[in-house]
């Protein structure tokens, strides 16, 4: 097998696994998930091997700069991980925050009172 085609291999693994962390974390934000899973691609197709593993970090490095910041919470309805602070999952679209029907902001999907002005009138599950 020749120097090229195993570099290339090797290219496209890593370029694999940070297609891969990078859309599983992005799909759980609501981060521009198509966007981000494709960027390696396009890194891929350079010639220089020392040039696009280094792409890749920068890529990655990047991602973690501008990412929204936060937790990632379990859905209650599909068990993913999704951003703390999303109202809907983004796998399953079923709501992951309940409304108090006081203030009408949004809390919590196991909280028994609202944070903000202490009613316990909050829509059911």
């Amino acid at each position: 097998m020749s120097t090229t085609i195993l570099l290339f291999i090797i290219k496209l693994v890593i370029a694999g696994g940070v297609m891969f962390f990078l859309y599983k974390d992005a799909r759980a934000r609501e981060h521009s998930w198509l966007m981000w899973t494709f960027v390696p691609i396009i890194v891929i197709l350079t010639p220089d091997f020392i040039g696009s593993v280094l792409a890749m970090i920068f890529i990655v490095i990047m991602y973690m700069f501008t990412r929204p910041k936060g937790a990632l919470v379990k859905c209650p309805h599909c068990g993913k991980k999704i951003h703390d602070i999303l109202a809907f999952c983004p796998f399953c679209r079923q709501s992951v925050k309940r409304e108090c029907l006081r203030c009408h902001d949004t809390v919590d999907w196991e909280a028994e009172r609202c944070p903000h002005c202490g009613s316990m009138n909050l829509t059911k599950f």
